[in-house]
């Protein structure tokens, strides 16, 4: 019996071996792939992802966060999904050395542990970025919510007090993900920091509880301006300012409203302070009987020496996470907002997906503060389906994903990271000084020849270029710079590498420079007809040239279409003796229309076109100045403003400025951003001897551009003669007009209020 006994309780052991289904794994183990332990970091709120072991029916598994500091005062614990064996988290640091514990839990027990020690070291010295919640002086400080978001203080999501919860949450993240991008373009990991306080801790809902039964815990937090306007709750919801509604008035008034309100704060906000502002709109709200969201505007405009704010609508806030522990679930809730709330761009068919759109629309208008266009990525609506997968892994994200997305698309354009790193508000421990002459270096293109004769075309900038293609066809080459520690300015191209390239067909330029500028050439085929330099015969000296030519020239440039001309400071007379010119008047009104240069012996020389229907050309320009130019002046700057905001093609105004700092002229910076002007200074051992350019017939200013030679060189006689020097001169003399002398039915005023996005560095999402 005994014997029997035994070998029962073995076949039992064999049977029950052969039901157990081994567990399989994969052997990597846990860690942290874009941080090492030890590193010092600058910003408070951090994203950390790393790998992990991947288990059998793993989809329950997930990595636990425990981040403890030197105080021993801040501990927290929050839990992240794994997808696939990769996982991201965010972390919120204390000054000083922080111990993050990571655990991964599968079949509800940890079954791996990993550690890491970061430093964190506040850059108090850097300007911050400011947030700020403007509301109505009659308003019931609460914001649209679904039903499903109402409820008890544990679960209220439509209060001030959740909207600060809410709003701080959202750009700790903004924060983390610009922190991480930076890192992963290889320039360095950094983001802006925020005015803090000290104040009731909103970041863990532990503490969020806390605060809400008494027991206060208090922390160092983002501050949260609440500014009031004069505006009544209606006056902000007036339809004729909400920028959805296609038949408003004034669409951009919203933007005006908040920065008066902002400006009457005082305090960091003024103009003097060059503050730099997200602003969210308390009083927004979607009308069921319109159709329409109210109170709400997507603008953001960025003021090098002034105010800049970015703003948007508080209409999607209820979506966001008011804690670290809802970063997740606003993330993946796939319950439709229902019908009482506005669906934004027709695109928030969720929770998530409406948290998507608030919160990335809403940086894109920060983007806009900071100085960025309408590129690629975050500034290109490339949130509105990669936002979740900035900061979780989940199989759900990854779905939606799929076929739609690249991981890419929710981030910054690297040419928008580049113009955010030469703002002091992104400086970090090691940088270089940002000199004036590095933030508006210009993109130089032009066609130079060797000694034996080839030609070839040399691209240069003296802030560092970054990225070179050229494209023909099927034929491409490409030269990369990005490291951003080598600057290499010059990039040049010989004919025989352009053999091949068909020139029926436009050899399309784009550059890249390190201080984020971008110039995009249609077709440098017309560079190579209209050589940059012209050789001075019985010498071996080149006079340089350099310009801006409008959009609709670089995409048009059929010679039969534009007028060009040439108009220099010094002009031979009959005898051989040069003339010197004594005035510049800059004809400028709502664009560019053009110049006229004015010399000794009262005749003159058009920047333009120089007869019309039969008659001496006259330019219009309601803004236009004219100024002396003394014997021994010499012209050291000037600015030629792009945009092409009014004309909608055309150059749009002009300034100089001589080396006694005297300027004149009208920029028309209300039609552009800072990266539309563009800059031309003669180089070293250089002096401005005149001026060139291309019109359209309709008489609008579509390329200007300055020649330089070398000091102290005369320009001989008889080279006053060649083609590309002759001057366009008007031959019979007339006196100089006054100053204020001006022709206004020549002009032609702006009637359209001035509401397109794209010319006020604004931005209708």
């Amino acid at each position: 019996m005994v014997s029997l006994k035994r070998n029962n309780a073995t076949e039992d052991t064999a049977r029950a071996r052969q039901r157990i289904k081994p567990t399989a794994v994969t052997m990597t183990p846990l860690r942290v792939s874009n941080v090492k332990s030890g590193e010092t970091v600058h910003q408070q709120c951090l994203l950390i992802k790393g790998e992990c072991p991947t288990f059998d029916n793993s989809d329950d598994d997930y990595i636990s966060v425990k981040t403890s500091d030197s105080m021993k005062v801040a501990e927290s614990s929050n839990n992240w999904p794994v997808y696939r064996g990769a996982w991201k988290a965010l972390v919120l640091l204390a000054p000083g050395n922080n111990t993050i514990t990571l655990s991964l839990h599968h079949a509800g027990g940890a079954q791996s542990t990993s550690s890491l020690l970061l430093v964190y070291q506040p850059l108090l010295q850097i300007p911050p970025l400011h947030l700020a919640i403007m509301v109505a002086k009659d308003s019931p400080l609460v914001i649209d919510c679904p039903p499903s978001k109402y409820g008890a203080i544990s679960s209220a999501h439509n209060s001030l007090e959740s909207v600060i919860a809410k709003f701080r949450m959202t750009a700790y993240m903004w924060q983390a993900l610009t922190a991480e991008d930076m890192q992963q373009k290889e320039l360095g990991r950094r983001t802006f920091r925020f005015e803090e306080e000290w104040t009731a801790d909103t970041t863990s809902f532990q503490t969020f509880r806390a605060n809400a039964e008494g027991a206060t815990i208090m922390k160092s937090l983002p501050k949260l301006h609440i500014v009031r306007t004069e505006k009544t709750v209606a006056e902000l919801r007036d339809a004729n300012v909400a920028q959805q509604n296609p038949h408003a008035r004034r669409p951009n008034e919203l933007h005006e409203i908040f920065t008066r309100a902002l400006k009457a704060y005082g305090g960091p906000f003024e103009s003097g302070c060059r503050p730099v502002v997200a602003g969210l709109i308390l009083d927004s709200c979607y009308s069921l009987d319109r159709n329409m969201i109210l109170g709400h505007a997507a603008l953001g405009c960025h003021q090098r020496n002034a105010l800049s704010l970015g703003m948007f609508g508080s209409h999607l806030t209820y979506s966001w996470p008011r804690s670290m522990e809802e970063v997740s679930s606003c993330l993946l809730d796939a319950t439709p907002p229902g019908e009482t709330v506005g669906n934004d761009n027709g695109e928030c068919v969720s929770m998530a997906r409406a948290c998507f759109i608030g919160q990335g629309a809403f940086l894109h208008e920060v983007g806009h503060a900071f100085g960025a266009d309408h590129t690629e990525g975050i500034m290109k609506r490339g949130y509105s389906k990669g936002w979740g997968t900035q900061f979780l892994d989940h199989e759900s994200l990854a779905i939606s994903s799929k076929d739609h997305m690249q991981d890419d698309e929710a981030k910054w354009a690297l040419q928008d990271v580049l113009r955010f790193k030469t703002l002091p508000h992104f400086r970090i421990p090691g940088d270089e000084p940002i000199t004036k002459d590095f933030v508006n270096a210009e993109i130089q293109v032009k066609v130079d020849i060797d000694g034996e004769g080839e030609e070839w075309l040399c691209i240069t900038s003296k802030a560092g270029l970054v990225d070179v293609k050229i494209q023909n066809g099927s034929h491409n080459i490409s030269s990369n710079y990005s490291s951003p520690g080598y600057k290499y300015t010059v990039c040049d191209f010989r004919t025989r590498e352009l053999s091949d390239f068909e020139r029926s067909t436009p050899l399309e330029v784009s550059v890249l420079a390190q201080n984020g500028k971008e110039r995009i050439i249609k077709n440098a085929w017309s560079f190579f007809k209209d050589r940059t330099f012209i050789r001075i015969p019985g010498s071996d000296v080149r006079l340089q040239k350099t310009s801006v030519k409008s959009s609709r020239l670089e995409e048009d440039d059929d010679e039969d279409n534009y007028i060009p001309w040439t108009a220099l400071l010094n002009k031979a007379n009959p005898n051989g003796n040069h003339i010197r010119a004594s005035a510049i008047d800059l004809r400028v009104g709502c664009t560019f229309d053009g110049a006229v240069v004015y010399y000794v012996d009262g005749t003159y020389a058009h920047c333009g076109p120089t007869r019309e229907h039969g008659q001496e050309h006259h330019f219009g320009g309601h803004a236009s100045e004219q100024h002396d130019l003394p014997a021994n002046a010499k012209i050291v700057k000037v600015e030629v403003n792009k945009s092409g905001g009014w004309s909608q093609g055309s150059l749009d105004g002009i300034r100089i400025t001589l080396d006694d700092g005297v300027q004149w002229g009208e920029i028309n910076s209300q039609y552009s951003d800072v990266n539309d002007i563009h800059v031309f200074e003669p180089d070293d051992g250089e002096v401005v001897v005149g001026f060139f350019g291309k019109h359209e017939k309709n008489g609008f200013t579509e390329e200007f551009g300055i020649i330089t030679a070398p000091k102290d060189f005369v320009i001989p006689t008889a080279a006053y003669e060649l083609p590309e020097l002759k001057n366009n001169l008007v031959q019979t003399a007339r006196p100089r007009p006054a100053a204020d002398e001006d022709d206004m039915s020549e002009d032609i005023e702006n009637t359209d209020g001035e509401d397109d996005d794209e010319m006020n560095s604004q931005d209708t999402m």
